[in-house]
């Protein structure tokens, strides 16, 4: 049976069965980001959007000095995921800021007299300019039912006209997004009475510690301390595994489209956002 080493060196020197090998490739680098740092679905796929235009330069620049082409994939994986993740947090930082669905806004009452910005929660001249064509509409559709849990009546009125979606509409995914994480709120709230409850042991712990005077007792008392600080962070760990907002396959099945045009619709218009927020970000990344 021939190698993939094999294959990639048939590959650079014929240009022949790209496609068979991207068929074997893809589910390595999708999956790469959940076997590596336990990122859920959506940061995977975020992950395999950012590597698939560098796929074809990989395939051309591998060397066989002995080692298998799967060495070679994973040393570059590990790199362009190091990259990525830095890239992710400083864009989530950006892009987060540009959007928020909170009405009051105290900015919003003092800005200049501008009907399409008052008429939006906390939308800037920035983001409606991205806000162009049906696609542009298409994606921030995507982007609002993320933040499906914060969508009341009235905002799904105020920004169903930026979407091409009547409010009423909106407001019936956001309660069926709701309805679809309901398990994952209990969870949550699971998560988070295990890390109070071990915060509250661990500072009467400490208050105790500073006025006991046996050793066996301290020592004692010392070793419960140690575990209510493991079981806090243990909770908290898990706690920021629970995925608060919907999926982008749960917005996905809810609005009947393929689970990577959320994908794309989403990376598309966080960099749109992104460079119009900071032009120079992109440069800069």
């Amino acid at each position: 049976m021939e190698s993939l080493t094999e294959k990639v060196l048939e590959f650079q020197k014929t240009g022949a069965g790209l496609n068979a090998l991207v068929d074997v490739l893809a589910p390595r680098v999708y999956q790469f980001p959940r076997r590596k740092m336990g990122w859920d679905e959506d940061a995977c796929g975020d992950f395999y959007l950012y590597f698939q235009p560098r796929l074809l330069r990989l395939l051309g620049r591998f060397q066989d000095l002995g080692k298998p082409f799967e060495s070679y994939l994973c040393a570059v994986l590990g790199w362009q995921l190091r990259n990525f993740a830095r890239e992710r947090r400083r864009g989530e930082r950006k892009w987060s800021a540009t959007l928020r669905l909170d009405t009051a806004d105290p900015v919003r009452e003092s800005a200049p007299e501008d009907e399409r910005v008052r008429s939006y929660p906390r939308l800037t001249p920035q983001v409606l300019a991205v806000i162009r064509t049906g696609a542009d509409r298409r994606n921030f559709l995507f982007l609002l039912l993320k933040c499906a849990r914060h969508i009341d009546r009235e905002k799904a009125e105020a920004l169903a006209p930026l979407t091409s979606v009547p409010a009423a509409k909106m407001l019936a995914l956001a309660s069926s997004l709701a309805e679809s994480r309901a398990h994952r709120d209990r969870r949550l709230a699971i998560f988070v009475e295990r890390r109070n409850r071990a915060f509250c042991l661990a500072r009467l712990l400490e208050g105790e510690l500073r006025y006991e005077t046996d050793p066996c007792r301290r020592q004692e008392m010392e070793r419960r301390l140690a575990s209510a600080n493991k079981r806090m962070a243990m909770a908290m760990t898990r706690m920021s595994r629970v995925a608060v907002a919907p999926t982008n396959r749960e917005i996905a099945e809810s609005l009947g489209v393929p689970k990577g045009t959320v994908d794309s619709g989403l990376c598309v218009l966080k960099r749109k956002l992104a460079a119009a927020m900071d032009p120079d970000s992109l440069r800069s990344a």
